[in-house]
């Protein structure tokens, strides 16, 4: 799986590589494997503890840990949305829940 999309989103897997119209940065080990997790549910919900298995090869083993990690990687990658995807992709929070992308152009264009 060499490149997984999301709206106007790009993420590289080969080179971590998260792309957007307006520019790219590449992601940390950690930051990358949250987004790359994200991004393979298409939109659906993911809990923290989801991600963090998928992340973290044994976060059970330190829960506590790996929640604020994960959640510590989420606030980078909205930044970095924020600066170059501006408000049509977003990282949303559905409290107690977990964590799910949201495409707002797809969103509008339902609308009209």
């Amino acid at each position: 799986m060499p490149r997984l999309t999301f709206g106007q989103m790009q993420l590289d897997s080969e080179t971590q590589i998260l792309s957007t119209p307006r520019g790219s940065v590449r992601l940390a080990r950690n930051d990358f494997l949250v987004m790359q997790a994200i991004m393979r549910r298409n939109g659906r919900l993911a809990s923290v503890s989801e991600i963090a298995e998928e992340v973290w090869q044994y976060p059970r083993n330190e829960p506590e840990f790996s929640n604020v990690a994960v959640r510590r990687s989420i606030k980078k990658l909205r930044g970095f949305m924020e600066l170059t995807v501006g408000s049509q992709c977003a990282i949303r929070c559905e409290r107690d829940c977990g964590y799910h992308l949201v495409n707002r152009q797809v969103v509008m264009e339902d609308v009209a």
